[in-house]
């Protein structure tokens, strides 16, 4: 009896620690999937605004690179799922708005598609992250 009960502890324990390494990389590879989720969205923004200027495309790529911006500090200052899922949900709104924009390819952001790609590749890293948590996503 006494052998079971000292082996249940083990097992409890290893459990313990596994479901707290997986919460390390997960919220690692969050963190990761935002920066550069923040990152690329700025990227694109600049990309379009110059030497373009004002548009509504511009103004919505301005509009996602502040949404990122606050999703990767909610990100950073560790917030709990919940509260990330609403910052996220408009950035995915932006984002999802902003693709439509690029895909109807307006000749004078055609060239953007590529930086875009890079918003897309970013946004799918963060977007696996926070939804699908058990597909063991790792930071590239």
């Amino acid at each position: 009896m006494a052998r079971e009960h000292q082996k249940m502890r083990g097992t409890i324990a290893l459990i313990a620690a596994t479901l707290i390494l997986a919460s390390c990389a997960t919220t690692g590879g969050l963190e990761t999937a935002a920066g550069r989720l923040d990152s690329s969205a700025h990227r694109f923004h600049e990309e379009v605004a110059y030497p373009r200027g004002g548009s509504h495309t511009v103004d919505d790529a301005a509009a996602l690179a502040e949404a990122t911006s606050d999703f990767r500090r909610a990100v950073n200052h560790s917030r709990s799922r919940d509260d990330l899922a609403m910052s996220f949900d408009s950035v995915a709104e932006l984002y999802h708005h902003l693709r439509r924009q690029v895909e109807n390819r307006d000749p004078r952001y055609g060239d953007a598609s590529i930086a875009f790609e890079r918003v897309t590749d970013a946004y799918l890293d963060v977007d696996r992250a926070m939804n699908h948590p058990a597909s063991a996503y790792h930071p590239r």
